[in-house]
């Protein structure tokens, strides 16, 4: 090894280290330099643990278990579908993982440079198979808290089922139809064609609710004006009185219809409470 590597052998990396003596008279990257990027990635391999995921637990909670929807059911299940996602896919790397050690032990044995560098490769894979798998079960543990703390703070049972979650929709239905429709008329002054269509399947006349949004709008608009700021909150209530007023009329769209039934039981997970 090159005396200049040689004073630097406390703290590198040695994955770099043999990169360089593989590959000889590379036209930039001198022994010192590749000593300073060894020394330097102690560092970068001690912040790669805060990697392994794609989002932050921020992101997940407010914007994946989000998704503009007001139904806690939803979100119930988002943090289901999420946590199944990531159980499937920290299988297929924990099976890949054990293969890995396997084929290394294989390698080990034999002294051919083939094996030799194959035992390297797998040793590589299996550090950053471990990143990923702490990753994903760090996420696991994320959603199955945020879980907890949906059903609890909504007052939902353990064993809430189907029926529970349909029986939600038509409210988270109403709000967001009626929270898209805001939106158009505070961007554009109208509601467009698609939340229209959106509002007359839950029974909302498109006049009539243009006509309480832009009321809603126009309150807004006041408190503006006389310096207070309307918050989250304010658009939450709204969209609550929204379902008060219209939670019945999609009635009128199953009679319209023909329908007799919206929830056919029958056809339901049910759980045993």
């Amino acid at each position: 090894m090159d005396n200049n590597i040689e004073k630097h052998d406390e703290g590198i990396d040695k994955g770099i280290i043999k990169l360089h003596e593989s590959m000889n008279g590379l036209a930039t990257m001198t022994p010192d330099k590749i000593a300073k990027v060894s020394e330097r990635m102690v560092e970068i391999d001690r912040a790669i643990n805060t990697l392994g995921r794609k989002n932050t637990q921020s992101t997940i909670q407010l914007m994946t278990l989000n998704m503009m929807t007001d139904s806690p059911y939803r979100r119930l299940r988002q943090c289901i579908a999420e946590i199944n996602k990531k159980r499937d896919a920290l299988e297929s790397t924990y099976f890949k993982f054990r293969k890995q050690e396997i084929e290394l032990k294989e390698w080990e044995s034999k002294t051919d440079e083939l094996s030799v560098v194959n035992a390297d490769e797998a040793r590589a894979g299996i550090k950053t198979a471990k990143i990923y798998i702490d990753g994903s079960l760090k996420d696991i543990a994320v959603l199955q808290e945020a879980y907890d703390e949906i059903r609890k703070n909504n007052n939902i049972p353990e064993e809430w089922d189907e029926m529970d979650a349909e029986m939600d929709e038509i409210k988270h239905h109403l709000r967001q139809a009626f929270r898209q429709s805001h939106r158009d008329m505070v961007l554009t002054g109208s509601i467009t064609q698609g939340n229209a269509e959106y509002l007359e399947q839950y029974g909302v006349h498109l006049q009539t609710a243009k006509n309480v949004i832009a009321k809603y709008i126009a309150s807004c608009d006041k408190q503006l004006e006389e310096g207070q700021v309307p918050n989250i909150n304010h658009l939450y209530e709204f969209l609550d009185r929204s379902v008060e007023v219209f939670g019945e009329e999609y009635k009128n769209v199953m009679k319209h219809i023909g329908l007799d039934t919206l929830v056919r039981q029958e056809f339901l997970y049910r759980s045993t409470k």
